[in-house]
């Protein structure tokens, strides 16, 4: 033990007080903190805006986004979804005036197998696929990009 500087003969240490205050205000900052965590995880859990047609739709964008070729993600798919039943998506594609960049209107159909009960959702997305693309698509596509760039440029300015 190490003596104080000041003279007297007393150790330098904390009081049985000082202790138990210490503990008592890290007892009650470590309460808050899980409070405030547990509040969070059932606020998440408990959360009305988000359902199970939200899952099920989020699903069946994740399988378009799956699909390795356009005829497999035109033709699209059945998935056993939670709580709801069934969905059938299938997706129109369409090429854009952009290089490898597809319109996809996905259609999504809900089937309650209970109360054989059908609803449908429809979005469009567009998503860039370079493996959905056809060479000669690409390559005319590529080809009047070129000629516009070109036609732009003023060659005798220099």
């Amino acid at each position: 033990m190490s003596r104080n500087p000041y003279g007297d003969n007393k150790p330098k240490a904390f009081t049985l007080i000082e202790v138990l205050i210490a503990l008592a205000l890290f007892a009650l900052a470590s309460s808050i903190i899980a409070s405030a965590f547990i509040n969070a995880l059932l606020a998440r859990e408990n959360n009305p805006s988000i359902t199970y047609k939200d899952i099920a739709t989020q699903t069946a964008r994740n399988q378009l986004l799956l699909e390795p070729d356009k005829d497999s993600a035109e033709e699209g798919t059945t998935i056993e979804a939670l709580e709801i039943g069934e969905i059938t998506w299938t997706s129109e594609i369409l090429a854009t005036d952009i290089v490898d960049l597809f319109e996809c209107r996905i259609s999504i159909e809900f089937l309650d197998l209970d109360s054989n009960a059908a609803s449908s959702y429809r979005e469009t997305l567009y998503l860039l696929r370079p493996t959905w693309s056809e060479s000669d698509e690409r390559s005319s596509l590529l080809q009047v990009k070129k000629d516009a760039l070109i036609g732009d440029r003023d060659f005798n300015s220099f």
